[in-house]
């Protein structure tokens, strides 16, 4: 579910070359728009677009066919077409290439520079949206882990295969006979007979989720500090939350049989359940630069929020999705010119300011313009 490495991105955030190219587009995971190759039409198109802008600057048509050439070539690459995602972005220069697929939608847009334009990579890096989801049902147990951009299955050495793995019953002269064994089970719970003895449902799922609960908490959980999404019918839920040793179980639980739901259909409950939960980081930060608003420690001018971005001077970074602000910076001399509109060899302050907050620690927040404070495009909350 990674889809791109810190280390990954600060590598591209601190890459410079004479012609550095970004390439944004959306792209499809199916449907007609695969069938018909329209992602790649799309992307063939920005390389041409960006052919345009090298030919503007004078480079030679060789030089230009060299630097596009693995552009062209992953063009080509039916086999890459037929498996996107909802977003592509392609970082071009001389002796470098690097395709991200995104599982988040990107506006559509191309950047020549000397640097990568890195900024619609944030989401990727900086979400915190991790979760885990367990699936219980008397047959199975199973443990999902989930973030801001899909689920995958944990495959967990020595949960249970259900309830039979750990509860064993063995039918003699007309007696039952109860006994617990199985992965991790130590025999100690022994019931003879029809009697009081004998243990009922209840005391059966104990057993059993004891042992689950023991198992993710030895292998998985016992360092993690992120929620727990619970998924069975009904009944089986608060069994489980009253014997878990983990703290960070979702008061509410995805209930009904859920041992044969598609995960697609599991993470999407989940993250309905969880979006209070997650919104709860980005309106502390709203709500700290609110009440500081009229103290230095806030601001929503862009002359103030760059330089502070290179002195580590900024805890949250507020952005306007999809929005920039042309012009140059120079760390050295502070010195700063801001443009109405791109000039050549222009960057991004917007981009530049997020990626070094980023890089300095900081938080970076993108949001719809209607969220942004004072309805800026860029604006911080200060360390100092």
């Amino acid at each position: 579910m990674e889809v791109i490495t810190k280390e990954e991105f600060t590598e591209l955030m601190n890459y410079r070359g004479e012609n550095c190219i970004s390439i944004y587009i959306s792209t499809h995971r199916s449907g007609v728009e695969v069938n018909e190759k329209q992602d790649a039409i799309m992307f063939k198109n920005a390389l041409q677009k960006v052919s345009a802008e090298l030919q503007n600057k004078g480079l030679h048509s060789q030089t230009i066919e060299k630097l596009l050439q693995p552009g062209f070539e992953l063009h080509n690459n039916s086999m890459f077409w037929n498996n996107q995602m909802n977003g592509l972005a392609v970082f071009l220069s001389d002796d470098f290439v690097k395709a991200v697929q995104l599982p988040f939608t990107v506006k559509e847009e191309v950047f020549v520079n000397h640097s990568f334009l890195v900024s619609p990579l944030l989401p990727a890096v900086t979400n915190k949206q991790d979760f885990y989801l367990l699936v219980l049902s008397k047959k199975d147990a199973k443990l999902y882990q989930g973030n801001a951009f899909g689920l995958r299955y944990l495959a967990v050495e020595g949960l249970p295969n259900g309830m039979d793995d750990v509860i064993h019953f063995e039918e003699k002269e007309d007696q039952q006979l109860f006994r617990q064994g199985g992965k991790g089970g130590n025999g100690s719970a022994s019931f003879h007979g029809h009697g009081d003895g004998q243990p009922d449902d209840k005391t059966n799922l104990a057993v059993y989720f004891q042992e689950v609960d023991k198992t993710l908490f030895a292998e998985v959980l016992h360092d993690k500090h992120v929620p727990l999404v619970l998924a069975g019918v009904e009944y089986l839920i608060p069994i489980y939350k009253g014997l878990s040793k983990y703290n960070y179980i979702v008061e509410e639980a995805i209930t009904g049989n859920q041992e044969h739901e598609s995960s697609h259909v599991l993470y999407e409950k989940a993250c309905e359940i969880l979006q209070p939960y997650f919104k709860q980081e980005i309106n502390k930060a709203l709500q700290n630069y609110y009440n500081q608003i009229a103290t230095p420690l806030t601001s929503s001018m862009p002359d103030k929020i760059v330089p502070a971005s290179f002195y580590a001077q900024i805890s949250d970074l507020f952005v306007c999705k999809g929005e920039h602000i042309w012009g140059k910076f120079n760390d050295a001399d502070n010195v700063l010119e801001i443009h109405s509109e791109k000039q050549e060899d222009d960057e991004c302050l917007i981009d530049l300011a997020a990626a070094k907050t980023y890089a300095n620690g900081g938080a970076v927040h993108l949001l719809e313009k209607e969220k942004m404070p004072k309805e800026s495009v860029i604006a911080a909350f200060m360390r100092y």
